[in-house]
């Protein structure tokens, strides 16, 4: 069977561009010139900037290991794609889950599908 580890990390690739995206949208935010001194846009902004940061590189981290083929990257694409399956983010979370489980691609991480035959 063919690996499909490829479509996991274009999945997680698109997210991260789409975070980075967020990001950046954060810090014009935290530019814009407040309408009334009582306006904490610029403060929520800064606070959303710091709580993607995390994410963005947690997912990077993921992909650079899943491309050295790393079980433990494995094991955290497979939840980052069952949390981002009933999100926004399904398109991805499906890419994710289907590149990672595809047969070839689990037998590249060690996960060889092995059947016991029955005792007789």
């Amino acid at each position: 069977m063919k690996s499909k580890v490829n479509l996991a990390i274009l999945g997680l690739r698109i997210s991260t561009v789409l975070y980075y995206l967020m990001m950046a949208g954060c810090l014009i935010w935290a530019f814009v010139p407040a309408r009334s001194p009582e306006d904490g846009h610029a403060f929520f902004a800064w606070f959303l900037f710091l709580f993607l940061l995390p994410f963005v590189v947690f997912l990077e981290v993921v992909i650079v290991h899943l491309k050295r083929r790393k079980f433990w990257a494995w094991v955290a694409g497979l939840i980052i794609g069952a949390l981002y399956a009933p999100s926004l983010f399904l398109p991805f979370g499906i890419m994710i889950l289907v590149g990672l489980l595809a047969e070839g691609s689990r037998s590249e991480f060690g996960m060889q599908r092995t059947i016991k035959e029955p005792d007789q």
